[in-house]
């Protein structure tokens, strides 16, 4: 018996959902193109972009919403995660299981560089892995990075509208608040643009499953050592953010 193989896999919850729902499991499929996002706000307007309908079978319902629709044609599939490094990967797990190959996440991250500025656009490229769930997929060295083919093309896309974006590094933590000065100092000094609570996770597991991944954040909030600007609610953040989706529809559509 090889004691490192997990007790239960995601294969086994689709098996519960077929289950439960009295359908075949082989019915139980989703879009191969993914988009998820984490705030409600978000997940309705992308749900009005794609024209989504929601997945009937799914089993989170209303809590941990899930639809698909159509953009440029192409079928894509959305899904509203939970907040969060742990939670956020068991879904996309249970997604990759269900056919899921080419991800992109749209979420708010919090700026560290004193330039950047709420509704500010960042593209990420790397995350700094400060949460506990990625090591549990890969050993605590190992860089993880963003789909390079599926990152050029968002970049692309924002770059032929001549939208003004950022493209850098981000620091994934779970501990919200013990995000101290001395990490804020050292993290900004070495060019990490953002911090958020999910995209190291997302981006280790996709790793791990050997699927192809890229992360949009907007700036919804500037951490300083002076203190902490919430911005969550300006239009300029609700703006960017549309665009951001926009964006991702269309690298998700092309690729």
């Amino acid at each position: 018996m090889d004691e490192d193989k997990p007790v239960a896999e995601p294969s086994d919850f689709i098996l519960y959902i077929a289950k439960e729902r009295k359908i075949p499991p082989e019915t139980i499929k989703l879009p191969k193109r993914l988009l998820i996002t984490y705030q409600r706000s978000t997940y309705e307007n992308a749900k009005n972009l794609i024209n989504g309908k929601p997945v009937d079978w799914w089993i989170y319902g209303d809590a941990q919403p899930f639809s698909v629709g159509q953009f440029s044609k192409v079928e894509i599939g959305l899904g509203k995660l939970w907040i969060g490094a742990p939670a956020a990967v068991m879904t996309l797990e249970e997604i990759i299981a269900c056919g899921a190959q080419t991800v992109i996440e749209v979420g708010l991250a919090g700026g560290l560089q004193t330039y950047l500025r709420p509704g500010d656009m960042v593209v990420v490229t790397k995350a700094i892995r400060d949460e506990g769930t990625s090591k549990h997929y890969l050993p605590p060295k190992i860089r993880v990075e963003s789909s390079e083919r599926i990152r050029n093309k968002l970049i692309e896309s924002l770059s032929n509208k001549e939208i003004k974006y950022f493209s850098g590094a981000v620091w994934t933590t779970d501990g919200v608040y013990r995000e101290t000065r001395n990490k804020l100092r050292r993290f900004r000094e070495a060019g990490i643009l953002a911090v958020n609570m999910e995209t190291s996770a997302i981006f280790a597991s996709a790793k791990y499953r050997n699927i192809e991944v890229a992360s949009v954040q907007v700036i919804s909030d500037i951490l300083t050592e002076n203190g902490w600007l919430q911005a969550f609610g300006r239009k300029s953040v609700f703006e960017k953010t549309e665009i951001a989706l926009k964006t991702a529809f269309e690298a998700l559509s092309k690729s």
